[in-house]
């Protein structure tokens, strides 16, 4: 078996089973340019790994990202009887989390919504009320940039309240309710780029430029950039900057928070949490739920009222 068969066999199995894998399937592509595509598979040898591995240099983000896509795909193989054994280094580098995502107080939402009409320069290709509209859709929603300015005229359904995400990380189609405040929002932005002349096709954009194009995720991400510098919110040089998608994984830890301060049994509510981020299980939620000081003071309240019933229980 040569190395390109397999490896196109075994990107053919990821993606019938529901997942997108293009970041996985480019490494395999760059990993054939090194190994060689009619290369027999059994024949790839370590020391082609360890220089495709090291590639980027010793830092362990990519190590790790390119190990995990290769060891995938030799259990493929191996599982298929195409190798018998792996050139693999045993195990992965020991990673640190060297990166957690912010998540934005209350206040400093306020500040973002504030800042949108009291920044003077001009917008990077975005009117205030299509920022302000993505921002809340964001948070609000807890969608991914790219589902967001994917979203096409017919996937918002003003008459059930409603959005249809499609093309998403999984290749999956979910639709999920949008609440009265955000359909407000929404509708707003609607009428505006009706007043506008902007098409309202089916498969027209939902957010557009001034132009009628498409938003692009770049333009937001640096809309964003700029709003947050403006309002002063977190660093603005270095890795630990605020970013726009740590709105989504703010939107799940403040529905936590709410559902704990409710009394709601939070353990039951989780799958449904999930299925709303488009996730394929509940260990991807969980990376959203950074502890945060709220929500860690929350689950020791509903800590402490378990262990207090418990022992009056036994008394």
């Amino acid at each position: 078996m040569r190395l390109g068969e397999a490896i196109r066999k075994y990107v053919a199995a990821k993606r019938s089973s529901g997942m997108a894998f293009d970041n996985g399937a480019y490494t395999l592509r760059v990993f054939t340019r090194i190994a060689g595509w009619r290369t027999s598979f059994s024949k790839v040898s370590s020391n082609v790994v360890r220089a495709f591995l090291g590639s980027h240099g010793p830092g362990t983000r990519y190590w790790n990202a390119k190990y995990h896509t290769l060891s995938g795909l030799w259990t493929f193989a191996i599982q298929r009887g195409y190798t018998d054994w792996s050139p693999l280094p045993v195990r992965p580098l020991k990673e640190l989390r060297l990166f957690t995502p912010h998540i934005y107080t209350h206040e400093e939402l306020k500040r973002l919504m504030s800042g949108i009409n009291t920044y003077q320069k001009k917008w990077y290709r975005l009117e205030p009320i299509s920022v302000r509209a993505l921002i809340l859709l964001l948070y609000g929603a807890g969608l991914r940039i790219g589902e967001a300015v994917r979203l096409t005229c017919s996937d918002v359904d003003f008459s059930e309240a409603t959005l249809t995400i499609r093309c998403t990380k999984f290749y999956k189609t979910r639709r999920i309710a949008v609440g009265p405040q955000l359909y407000n929002v929404l509708r707003e932005y609607d009428e505006n780029r009706r007043a506008r002349g902007h098409s309202r096709h089916d498969t027209s954009p939902f957010f557009t430029y001034n132009n009628g194009g498409k938003v692009a995720r770049g333009v937001l991400e640096t809309s964003f950039r700029k709003l947050r510098h403006h309002v002063g919110i977190g660093p603005t040089k270095g890795r630990q900057q605020p970013r726009v998608h740590d709105l989504r994984h703010t939107f799940a830890v403040h529905r936590v928070v709410a559902w704990y301060r409710s009394g709601l049994d939070v353990q039951r509510l989780l799958p449904g949490l999930s299925t709303h981020l488009g996730h394929v299980d509940l260990a991807s939620t969980q990376v959203y739920l950074t502890m945060t000081p709220e929500l860690l003071a929350e689950a020791s309240l509903r800590f402490e009222r378990y262990v207090g019933e418990v022992v009056h229980g036994e008394a």
